[in-house]
């Protein structure tokens, strides 16, 4: 496989393994950027902007501060994730 095949699966990737249970799984394409959230798929929950895990909510009771919580660009929700990890540990 060359680097241009490489990248592109690397550009289809939608889910990537941060820690143990923990994975940036990309969940919309909103006007062409897609959006991540940060998911514990052990305790089904999602983290949040304000650091804090909450309840990852069924696709039809996701309003749109839900959304704006929950849902990121990409190098937000790693720089969110690297946080994450400065204050939990």
């Amino acid at each position: 496989m060359t680097d241009k095949d490489k990248i592109k699966w690397f550009e289809l990737a939608v889910k990537f393994m941060l820690a143990k249970n923990i994975f940036l799984v990309m969940k919309s394409r909103v006007k062409g950027e897609a959006m991540w959230a940060i998911i514990d798929q052990q305790n089904h929950k999602v983290l949040n902007s304000n650091l804090e895990w909450e309840d990852e909510l069924p696709l039809d009771k996701r309003d749109e501060n839900f959304k704006i919580r929950t849902r990121f660009g990409f190098e937000s929700a790693v720089g969110l994730f690297e946080q994450y990890k400065m204050f939990a540990a």
